[in-house]
Formats: C-alpha cells, sequence, structure tokens
C-alpha cells in the first residue's frame, strides 16, 4: 500500500495493475496480486461445491429466499442454504470417499467454467413442521408420488400430520426439452366444505383443464397431474416434463409471532429434494471428472468466491501443471489419481500430480483409492536404503507406521516397483502443512 502524490488526490479506479481507493481522507494505491491456481483437490472441490450451491440458490431463490424456519427473508436465508448445502455436498464427498469409491458415483456437478445445469438433493427447507415424504417413480412416467391412505380430503392430511390453512409447496426439477427446470406450486389448504370430509383431494386442488378451483391458491403455475393411485397421489408441474427431482414443504403462519422479527412469521417443515437419477439419463457429470477439468483453470482472482485460501485444511499437493495427469482418459496404470489420497500424520490429501508436502517429522502414511489392486507397495527414504513394507494393505488402501522422516527429507513410495509419489518433509516455518 502506498499514499498517492497530490495530482492523484480524490481519484478511485485502476491504473494498469494498480488499485487506487480513498480511506479516511487519503488517497492511497496497492498493486493486484493474482495469485496462482493453488490447484489442491481439496480446493479445486471447495470452489465446485460453492458453485453448486449457488447456482442451485439462483434456480430455487423464489422459494429458498423465506424457506428456512428462523432466518430472516433474503440475505439470511440465501447464506443459509449455501452453507447447509455446501455442507451436504462435501459430508457426501468425504462419505464416498471414506468408503473407497469412487467420486465418479457422485453426480449432478459441472466444471467452474461450464454453463450446464443439473440438480443435486438440494435442501430447499428447514424447520420444525411434519415433513412430507415424497418418492418418484422412476419406470412409468417419471411422476412424483406421496402417500395417502384414501383420495379424500380429510384423510390426506391427516396422514401428513398437517392443518387447515396450512400452506403446500410443490417443487419438482423437471427436463424439458433437454433443459432442467425449476417447478413450483402452492396451494392453501382451505376446502370449500367445513371439514372436507367428503371433498375428493382431486378435486379440491385440480380440475381436469389442470387449474385450482380452490377458493384460495397462489401462484399461476399448475399442475399438469395430481391424482390417486390406489394409495398415493401422482404429481407433475407446469409443463409436464419428466421429474428428475421433486419435495414438499409445509408452511404455517405463526399467529403468535412479534412484528418486529419478520424470522418467526412462519414456521416450515425440513425438505431435501428426492432424485430420480433414471431421469437424468447420460448428462450427469461426476464430482472427480468436474475437478479435473477445472484444473486446467491457471489463475483464480483474490477477489473472486473461488478463490478459497486452504479450503478444507487439507495439504498442498500442487500438481505444477497446467493439465494434470490422471484422471480419465489415457491414464497410465497405476499413477495416482485426484481421489487417491495419502493421510500423512492424521491429514488427507491428494497425491495427484506426484509430490506432496508435509510437517516435518513425517511418521504414518496411509494411502486410500478405489481398488489399489494387489500390487507391492514400498517406501524408501530419499528413494534409498531398504525398502520400507506397508504394515497393512488391500485393495482400497495400504498404511505405512513406524517412519521417522525428517525436514530435508523426502519419503519416495513405490507401487510395483515403480515410483508413485514423493513425500518431502518440511519445518513448519517452510510452509508445511500443520499436520
Amino acid at each position: 500500500m502506498a499514499k498517492m502524490n497530490q495530482n492523484l488526490y480524490g481519484a478511485v479506479g485502476k491504473i494498469g495493475n494498480i488499485t487506487v481507493y480513498q480511506s479516511n481522507g487519503e488517497t492511497l494505491a496497492r498493486e493486484i496480486v493474482r495469485p496462482k491456481n493453488p490447484k489442491t483437490f481439496l480446493q479445486t472441490m471447495q470452489r465446485i461445491l460453492l458453485k453448486a450451491a449457488g447456482v442451485a440458490y439462483g434456480k430455487f431463490k423464489e422459494i429458498c429466499d423465506h424457506s428456512f424456519e428462523g432466518f430472516g427473508n433474503g440475505s439470511e436465508c440465501m447464506n443459509n442454504f449455501k452453507k447447509v448445502n455446501i455442507n451436504y455436498l462435501r459430508d457426501r464427498a468425504a462419505a464416498i470417499q471414506d468408503s473407497g469409491q469412487s467420486l465418479d458415483q457422485f453426480y449432478q456437478f459441472t466444471p467452474i467454467n461450464g454453463t450446464a445445469w443439473a440438480p443435486f438433493a438440494v435442501i430447499v427447507s428447514q424447520g420444525h413442521l411434519p415433513t412430507v415424504s415424497v418418492t418418484i417413480d422412476a419406470e412409468d412416467g417419471h411422476v412424483a408420488r406421496v402417500n395417502s391412505p384414501s383420495a379424500s380430503y380429510a384423510d390426506f392430511v391427516n396422514a401428513w400430520g398437517i392443518r387447515r390453512n396450512d400452506q403446500i409447496t410443490f417443487v419438482t426439477v423437471q427436463k424439458v426439452d433437454g433443459k432442467y427446470e425449476v417447478e413450483l406450486a402452492r396451494i392453501v389448504l382451505n376446502p370449500r366444505n367445513p371439514d372436507g370430509s367428503g371433498a375428493p383431494m382431486t378435486t379440491e386442488i385440480v380440475n381436469s383443464e389442470g387449474g385450482f378451483p380452490c377458493s384460495n391458491w397462489k401462484n399461476d403455475l399448475n399442475f399438469s397431474t395430481f391424482e390417486f393411485d390406489t394409495d398415493h397421489f401422482n404429481f407433475v408441474l407446469g409443463r409436464g416434463g419428466i421429474v428428475v427431482a421433486a419435495g414438499i414443504i409445509v408452511s404455517r403462519k405463526n399467529k403468535g409471532a412479534g412484528r418486529k422479527d419478520k424470522s418467526t412469521d412462519w414456521f416450515r417443515s425440513n425438505c431435501q429434494l428426492v432424485l430420480n437419477e433414471a431421469g437424468f439419463g447420460d448428462d450427469l457429470c461426476s464430482l472427480a471428472k468436474a475437478i479435473e477439468t477445472s484444473y486446467v483453470s491457471t489463475e483464480i482472482d483474490i477477489e473472486s468466491e473461488y478463490y478459497l485460501n486452504n479450503a478444507g485444511g487439507g495439504g498442498t499437493g500442487s500438481t505444477g501443471e497446467s493439465t494434470p495427469s490422471g484422471g480419465s482418459g489415457g491414464v497410465t496404470p497405476g499413477e495416482p489419481t485426484y481421489n487417491t489420497l495419502a493421510t500423512i500424520n492424521g491429514v488427507s490429501q491428494s497425491i495427484a500430480g506426484g509430490n506432496v508436502t508435509a510437517t516435518a517429522p513425517v511418521t504414518t502414511v496411509a494411502i486410500s483409492g478405489n481398488n489399489l489392486g494387489e500390487v507391492v507397495f514400498t517406501a524408501k527414504v530419499d528413494g534409498a536404503g531398504d525398502a520400507i513394507n506397508p504394515t497393512t494393505h488391500d485393495a482400497n488402501s495400504a498404511a505405512f507406521t513406524g517412519l521417522n522422516v525428517q525436514a530435508g527429507h523426502s519419503l519416495v513410495v513405490y507401487r510395483g516397483g515403480t515410483t508413485w509419489f514423493t513425500i518431502t518433509a518440511q519445518a513448519p516455518d517452510e510452509g508445511g502443512d500443520a499436520n
């Protein structure tokens, strides 16, 4: 940061790679720094999950800017939406990795620079009201369903545990003309007869033309399907596409709410969308593939939401390449891919690229990935001397314990006699990870 001379007093803006701005009556300048993409597996994954949550919020904003009980409408609900969905996605990815599975089984993602969108199991509301469970028929018509003991209004609401005057918001994501569209329809449970006991639910909600005959309804979106079938109602909204995700939100006016705290005006139910993976066809993109493609981006603006320094807290693992080796397509057998991890002194990091660092002394190394294979793993300090054999090894993991690799030295790990990756031990003040 530097003070500017008299000729630039009051200036605001950019000159080359210098930003000029005002602070406390002074004209100051600082250099714009655009750091290279840290390119770690965890940082790249964090950016993709952040983008996934941000794109999802944009698609569901019409309801999700006010659908979290106890949070104010607008920015409070938005921030909570992103928080709970990023946490869900990160925990789901970790659980898949911990089970030894490939992240190819983790769907609904696109690279940072991608424009396509496909939904995940989005959390669209949270609260304490009864949750209405939705299922999707993945074979016959790809429609959403909700259970009910009969077609009557009274049995319908009693089965759900809801009340007269509750608002019911139906949510679907449908595939229409090759694109994924969010469709919403909201009704207020206010039947024309006093208790609703004799009213068929289909008559009270939707007529044969797809319109609402109810005296109290909201939104202009119609059901294209709402019909009772033996023990459940089928529903499809809007233009009647293939339902790939669905859920129901129950909302109830809080009559005892204070006038000042708008976050207490309404109670909500929990709703996380149910997925119909059969409805996506071949459109799904794995998280592993999204991360691999996103590595191509060589720079990330430090002011961008995608630049998250030390995101996930998981080591360096930088490849030093604009297009790192590994991943799918043309992979050399035995080469570590992005979801192949080494837990060094208890801290997990990707070993894609073949070189990682850790804080000395390195005492334990546990390798995990999807089907490592029954091959011989060994290690050597500085690549010399006697080989160290793993204490345990199976098709999905191998562990080395009792090590003592000091700062300035390395541990070279071999797979089948070929160098697989190298761990360089560093003193804490050299930038190594705080294991």
